[in-house]
């Protein structure tokens, strides 16, 4: 029986942790490695039986008997993916490394040299590339249905967005910001739609609606403007919003804090080698119906467009009036790709199968978002960091 070992057992890795063991009843929980004391507690809610589980307060504690495992797992905080999965390389079994991989360049270098040989034993947590949806729009794509394409327009508008600006998300030395955050995701499917190299980004970013002038640590019960405030609980409640626009539930950190950095809006304009033009946007102060999360792909015969919101596809002929639709329902979480990611892990840890979202995409990802940040700054195109490396792993 494969014994796994989950990192950072929080709201997410404790989600996908307990669909792994549904999906994969033959694999064994046998550890779990995290600094709170209280995380076996968690456990018990996604594992029927825990009397064999072993808690960790530290990786260095696990890594001394880390040779009875078969595979492990890594959904810590953010800054510490790149750190985590370093230490655990050396074992040569399958990880499943959350995203973003990493928050800086120095991260995104040493996580590179740490796997540039073992690439194929990481599986990304990118689960947008495994839809059903977005699998048959890049069919259509690649079928050669549209004709020679020229333009590529995706967009995120995020209904949710409250949650990068209130906590825990807001920090931005522990999240990397918000193109590392959501972009990472859009950016990974973008590549495989363009079927090319990115060479280099020009990006811009806002921040209008949240940040501000108010202390970083006033929580709303502190706060003298709860009356009025639009993201105080009481108005949350009232307006219906407590559980939309991701903001927190009771008492939180204020979303107009003078240390926010994450912006509410931004843009990026996309170069490849193959030409194509690509844009993105998205932003963060949407809500309810006006929520986006879609790609409109623009060819010479054709054109497919789709929404992960929505969960359709649509594909218009140029030369006639037809437009075909093609709806696709999911299921279970993002869209159905979290289930994609988990079989091909399971796959993975059986010696059956290679990644399919593998660490050379991640990194890959990861280099557009960390450009795109930093064009924000320098008003500037700015080139793919280490691209030349990436390249080579492909």
């Amino acid at each position: 029986m494969p014994k796994l070992c989950v990192i950072g057992f929080g709201h997410r890795s404790g989600y996908m942790t307990s669909e792994l063991l549904k999906l994969a009843p033959e694999i064994k929980l046998a550890a779990v490695v995290d600094p709170d004391p209280n995380t076996l507690e968690r456990v018990k809610k996604c594992a029927d039986d825990i009397s064999d589980v072993r808690h960790f307060a530290s990786v260095d504690a696990w890594l001394e008997e880390a040779d009875q495992h078969d595979a492990v797992m890594i959904g810590s905080r953010c800054n510490l993916h790149t750190p985590l999965a370093i230490k655990v390389a050396g074992l040569g079994i399958p990880l499943f490394l959350e995203k973003p991989i990493a928050i800086d360049r120095p991260q995104l270098g040493d996580l590179y040299s740490a796997y540039k040989d073992k690439k194929l034993q990481v599986v990304v947590s990118f689960p947008l590339r495994l839809t059903p949806l977005f699998i048959k729009a890049l069919e259509i794509v690649r079928s050669g249905r549209l004709g020679t394409i020229n333009q590529i327009q995706a967009v995120n508008n995020v209904t949710y967005g409250g949650i990068y600006f209130s906590e825990p998300y807001r920090e931005h030395d522990l999240t990397g910001g918000l193109w590392l955050q959501k972009a990472t995701h859009d950016f990974d499917c973008l590549n495989l739609l363009v079927d090319s190299m990115p060479t280099r980004i020009a990006a811009t970013s806002t921040q209008r609606i949240y940040g501000g002038d108010k202390p970083h640590d006033l929580r709303c019960s502190q706060c003298d403007e709860t009356e009025t405030c639009k993201a105080s609980p009481q108005n949350l409640e009232r307006t219906g919003d407590k559980n939309r626009s991701g903001i927190g539930f009771g008492d939180h950190g204020c979303v107009y804090g003078s240390e926010i950095r994450n912006q509410d809006a931004g843009s990026a304009l996309l170069e490849y080698e193959n030409r194509i033009n690509v844009t993105y946007t998205q932003n963060f102060a949407t809500r309810r119906g006006a929520g986006r999360r879609s790609v409109t792909i623009t060819g010479e015969d054709g054109t497919v467009d789709f929404d992960w919101r929505t969960e359709q596809i649509r594909i218009h002929d140029h030369y006639s009036d037809d437009i075909e639709p093609i709806e696709i329902k999911a299921t279970t979480g993002h869209g159905g790709g979290d289930i994609g990611l988990l079989v091909n892990f399971r796959e993975m840890i059986a010696g059956d199968a290679e990644s399919i979202s593998p660490l050379h995409g991640g990194l890959l990802s990861a280099a557009m978002c960390l450009a795109a940040d930093e064009s924000c700054r320098s008003n500037a195109f700015e080139d793919i960091p280490m691209r030349d490396e990436i390249a080579a792993m492909f």
